[in-house]
């Protein structure tokens, strides 16, 4: 199911790259506030993703659930009822099953990886779902293999992520240099996954030095125990 639901996203994904303007462009259409949380979100997760990973993990699967329950939906039009229902049970089913779920999260951001680096690559976008798959699948087992490691790397991406795309936002709305800075992105394309990779790469650094990146087994972690390395 899991395996499932994370092949559909990343094709899904595949299908629609690339995304970065379709993120930048809904953030600057939010509310004032939704850039800042995002911003504030990804910040917290690039430095502490690995001490509160079971929050994280939990956070995530509520967000996939309302995507996949909206998608589901929209054939019967109950797509907002679709979406609560999908939240509550893939949020209710992750801790149980936290073991797998940081499995889904790390393969979820192995494939948005795997996807850019495709593109950069300039390979076809229409095979862009084997560039997805195979990173899907590398960090997905990785997080069986190192637990504690895969953790740190995808919420290392994903706050990396978050942080870049809620900063573009504010600077493309309230600041004068609007036009620049979408110039920018739109003329190259590879510089905000350049951007989130080298945040990505920081906070790596920082949570490797604050948690060990090779401590602790996948069995004391997958079980809920793990502990920061004590200096």
């Amino acid at each position: 199911m899991f395996l499932q639901a994370s092949i559909q996203a990343s094709i899904l994904a595949a299908n629609t790259l690339p995304v970065e303007h379709d993120a930048l462009e809904g953030l600057c259409k939010s509310e004032f506030f939704f850039p800042i949380a995002v911003l504030i979100l990804g910040a917290l997760i690039l430095l502490f993703g690995f001490k509160a990973y079971q929050s994280l993990v939990v956070f995530n699967f509520i967000l996939l659930g309302f995507w996949v329950g909206g998608k589901l939906g929209e054939r019967v039009q109950v797509a907002t009822v679709a979406a609560v229902i999908g939240a509550v049970l893939l949020g209710a089913i992750s801790w149980p099953l936290m073991k797998y779920a940081v499995a889904v999260c790390g393969g979820l951001i192995g494939a948005l990886v795997g996807m850019v680096v495709w593109a950069y690559f300039q390979y076809p976008m229409d095979l862009a779902w084997a560039g997805g798959l195979a990173g899907l699948i590398l960090l997905g087992m990785l997080s069986f293999v190192l637990f504690k490691a895969s953790i740190i790397l995808f919420s290392s991406i994903q706050g990396a992520t978050m942080l870049v795309l809620g900063a573009s936002a504010l600077l493309i709305r309230y600041t004068p240099w609007t036009n620049d800075i979408k110039n920018g992105f739109d003329g190259k394309p590879v510089l905000l996954p350049l951007l989130v990779g080298s945040l990505a790469i920081l906070g790596l650094i920082y949570q490797q030095q604050k948690y060990g990146l090779l401590d602790g087994g996948a069995g004391k972690a997958a079980g809920g125990e793990a502990k920061p390395a004590k200096k």
